[in-house]
């Protein structure tokens, strides 16, 4: 019993447990069993822990669209094979051991994270190379053998994972417009309540959360044109996508009414939308906007002024997100460099040292550096290493005096398997002490049960704290963002943004391909505002140093849309893009906020279209202006929104 501030004992409430998606964790065990099993009645128990390894292809992908889930998937399934391919051939030779899984770490990192697929970034990539380097040498037939069974694994997860795309082919886009939706009514009813000013505390998180929350539904719902076969739009795509450029609409009529003058937010729209987001995760289609009822003040939300399949922010060209590999405003070559080196370096201390699962060591100082939710190195090795205490005691404890036969083997590692596949990212902790186990029981398979499940549990604690101790020695001596790569997404979302306003000012629409590039540069900016901070151990603030300027850009880029048609005259369009061109080139000085940027800025912009004016100074101040001194403890944006939508 608690007390409450007025005197009443009231019963405490007891922690919630993760939800589990139970359609995703189904799906998961009939696939793991049904490799695992059928390989382990045919070649036992040992060739069936190969089988089992592949279907780790089923971490990866589950918030993607269908069309581009089953593409980068299916490209990580052969690339499944290959690392496992290449690190059997390397087992045993130490060097050769090392050279390939920091290659195998550096391409799995890079390909996963540069193409944002969801999942744990490249960990099991390394995980499957890691077993493959650390088990007893054999010969090529045999590999050949290994190899196809992973094949075979990750070929049924992969199946399996399709089956939704025919009975629910919208789910992911769905949720993700419903999630913008939901952000956004929260900002806008914290916005009605707060009324103008600068957004800070709660309400600042509500902003964060509506902006990066309609940013993922815009990917999401841009990822269904990527596939094997790119198909035209059906009617829910479209419903879709007019409902985000409303959307976009409703999010800077809130925006303004932060703002001095700026008319207040219609009091039926936050209920509207919330009603809306409902009836999106249902599935159904979104009724048209009310705008009578919905409008009683006159500040509408605007029509859509694109249509498809010319899309709108971001453009997920794959061609052009390969190209983000070598991109100077990419931040992913630096944290696969240093995932090498932590990798290299376990690699190395399990080939000299006497340790009994050296494989542990090197995926252990993978996991700190990446494989959770975007937070701080320090945060996922605690909650790894707080995980794997709790599941090798519950492994020691379970499996003491009692040794698994092969199918009680099979049936708890699947079922162990789709429990923590079907508990969301964020609960870190509860995943690997449930995943824990299903290692162990993998482990001790493909070893034939040699030293035993007991001594297993007992070095897998020792192996991956060793290795995460690693991770974080890495974290220490290797930089993770360069600061000059910063520097470089910001310079280039402001100079992409010239060109799109340009085009918007000399012809009075928006133009698809100037505008398309545009949030391109927006959307690496995005991309970095997250990586920053999950590659650092304390925070450096850089993140939020740019994210006003990330606002700001979002907000021109969301006019050059929105504003009615209009021909302002080439006039206006050669000052405004002069003028951004000059912001661009100030942006490469500093940090926003810096004084080598705001000594290189242009003076303020001068007077001309007065919303155009108002938003191009907007980003001059965020250029100029350094955040505040304290934004508080980071927090990870699933948390974030979890909070914003709570109050509601």
């Amino acid at each position: 019993m608690i007390r409450s501030p007025d005197g009443a004992h009231r019963p405490r409430r007891l922690p919630r447990l993760p939800p589990v998606d139970r359609g995703r964790a189904v799906r998961v065990l009939l696939a793991f069993a049904l490799a695992f099993g059928s390989v382990t009645a045919v070649g036992g128990l040992e060739y069936g822990a190969f089988a089992a390894m592949g279907c780790y292809l089923d971490a990866y992908g589950n918030r993607d669209p269908y069309p581009r889930r089953a593409l980068l998937t299916g490209l990580l399934a052969l690339g499944f094979v290959l690392a496992f391919f290449a690190g059997s051939l390397a087992a045993g030779h130490t060097w050769a051991m090392v050279g390939v899984l920091s290659l195998v770490a550096m391409a799995a990192t890079l390909y996963v994270d540069t193409l944002d697929l969801s999942g744990p970034g490249g960990y099991f990539v390394i995980l499957v190379a890691a077993l493959g380097v650390f088990l007893p040498p054999v010969g090529p037939a045999e590999i050949a053998v290994r190899s196809g069974l992973v094949a075979l694994g990750a070929g049924c997860a992969w199946l399996l994972g399709a089956v939704d795309r025919f009975t629910a082919p919208h789910r992911p886009e769905q949720r993700a417009a419903s999630t913008a939706l939901e952000a956004v009514a929260a900002f806008a009813r914290a916005a009605a309540e707060a009324g103008p000013g600068r957004p800070e505390g709660p309400l600042a998180d509500a902003r964060q959360a509506a902006c990066s929350s309609l940013h993922r539904a815009w990917s999401a719902l841009d990822g269904t044109r990527t596939g094997w076969r790119p198909r035209a739009p059906d009617a829910r795509q479209k419903a879709l996508h007019a409902l985000l450029v409303r959307l976009e609409g409703v999010l800077d009529v809130v925006e303004d009414s932060l703002t001095e003058g700026g008319a207040p937010v219609p009091g039926p729209w936050p209920r509207w939308l919330s009603d809306t987001a409902e009836r999106v995760r249902a599935g159904r289609l979104p009724d048209p906007w009310p705008v009578p009822e919905a409008d009683p003040g006159g500040a509408a939300p605007y029509e859509a002024a694109a249509v498809w399949p010319e899309p709108l922010p971001p453009r997920r060209r794959l061609v052009a997100e390969l190209r983000r590999l070598y991109a100077p405003s990419s931040p992913f070559p630096a944290v696969a460099l240093r995932v090498g080196l932590a990798v290299a370096g376990g690699t190395t201390i399990a080939a000299l040292v006497a340790v009994l699962h050296p494989a542990w060591v090197a995926v252990g100082a993978a996991a700190a550096l990446q494989g959770g939710p975007s937070r701080r190195p320090t945060w996922r090795t605690r909650w790894r290493l707080a995980g794997t205490v709790v599941g090798v005691g519950l492994t020691a404890a379970v499996f003491h005096a009692y040794e698994p036969g092969v199918w009680m083997t099979v049936v708890l590692a699947s079922a162990g398997h789709a429990l923590y596949r079907g508990l969301p990212l964020s609960s870190l902790f509860a995943r690997t002490m449930l995943s824990t186990p299903v290692a162990l029981l993998i482990a001790n398979a493909a070893t034939l049960g040699r030293p035993g499940l007991g001594d297993l549990a007992t070095f897998r604690l020792l192996d991956v704290a060793l290795g995460l101790a690693l991770g974080m020695l890495t974290t220490l001596l290797v930089r993770g963002v360069p600061v000059r790569r910063v520097r470089a997404a910001v310079q280039g979302a402001v100079a992409a943004s010239a060109p799109a306003l340009r085009d918007r000012l000399l012809t009075g629409s928006a133009d698809p391909r100037s505008l398309g590039r545009a949030w391109e540069a927006v959307s690496a900016l995005w991309t970095m505002h997250a990586a920053v901070p999950a590659e650092e151990i304390r925070s450096t603030r850089t993140a939020a140093q740019f994210f006003p300027t990330l606002l700001a850009l979002r907000r021109l880029l969301a006019w050059s849309l929105l504003a009615p048609p209009g021909l302002p005259g080439p006039g206006e369009a050669a000052r405004t893009g002069a003028y951004l061109d000059a912001l661009s080139t100030a942006a490469g000085a500093g940090l926003p906020g810096s004084p080598e940027i705001r000594a290189a800025l242009p003076s303020p912009p001068l007077p001309g279209h007065p919303e155009l004016s108002r938003r191009l100074g907007a980003l001059h101040r965020a250029l100029a202006s350094a955040p505040p001194a304290s934004t508080g403890r980071p927090r990870h944006r699933g948390r974030l929104r979890g909070r914003v939508l709570r109050r509601r």
